[in-house]
């Protein structure tokens, strides 16, 4: 019973959280950002999260805060003063410094409204092919063209 109730209060500090949507090469010189996506049935606390990008040696840090509720996304912005670096791997990190998610190498170098998303039912497969260049879908689910 005892156990119920502590599975019970750390119900926010659980959670399946994805990289569902990622911009390496954004239009007008905005920033970098990238999607995540909660398909569980849980709330999750995202305090002490971090998303990071990375094209070796290159590395930026976007620290997560707030919550993430059962199939809702939120969107981590990185800085505009990033450098365009058109390729990186995004890890998605929980508030213990553990990969919650990875990307493979990304590229994108086309400076327009197109980013790799996710593809419906590649929740778990953690390859390339979970992955499409796609129309962007900031804070929406992914819509593939074509």
């Amino acid at each position: 019973m005892a156990l119920c109730g502590f599975m019970a209060a750390c119900g926010m500090c659980l959670g399946n959280v994805l990289i569902n949507e990622v911009e390496l090469s954004p239009p007008d010189n905005a920033s970098m950002w990238v999607e995540l996506y909660n398909p569980g049935n849980e709330t999750v606390d995202l305090a002490g999260w971090t998303v990071k990008i990375e094209d070796k040696p290159w590395a930026g840090l976007i620290p997560l805060s707030g919550t993430i509720g059962p199939g809702e996304f939120r969107v981590g912005e990185g800085q505009t003063a990033w450098p365009d670096i058109g390729n990186g791997t995004v890890t998605l990190y929980d508030s213990k410094g553990d990969i919650v998610d990875r990307t493979p190498l990304l590229s994108d170098s086309s400076h327009t409204d197109f980013t790799y998303g996710r593809l419906q039912g590649k929740e778990n497969a953690d390859s390339k092919a979970d992955f499409a260049f796609m129309f962007a879908s900031k804070g929406r689910p992914n819509m593939r063209i074509g």
